[in-house]
């Protein structure tokens, strides 16, 4: 019978080459979207808006920053 038992430089070795590999792989997808926010940077500061517009507490403080403002305006 064949031993397949790694010895411990052979791991040290892939785990190496496995966070090298999500380095390449991390630094690819930010430079892909660094690509498509210059390509089109109205349609990212949109998006990015709609992220923080999604979360319900930054939803309820601009809701009521409007309506301080129309108040406001309202009044002059």
């Amino acid at each position: 019978m064949i031993d397949l038992h790694l010895d411990d430089l052979a791991i040290l070795e892939q785990r190496r080459q496995l966070v090298e590999l999500s380095c390449d792989l991390q630094r690819a997808t930010i430079s892909r979207r660094l690509d498509a926010i210059q390509a089109r940077p109205g349609s990212a500061l949109l998006g990015t808006l709609a992220a923080i517009g999604a979360k319900p507490a930054v939803r309820r403080a601009g809701i009521a920053l409007a309506l301080m403002a129309f108040r406001k305006w309202r009044r002059r």
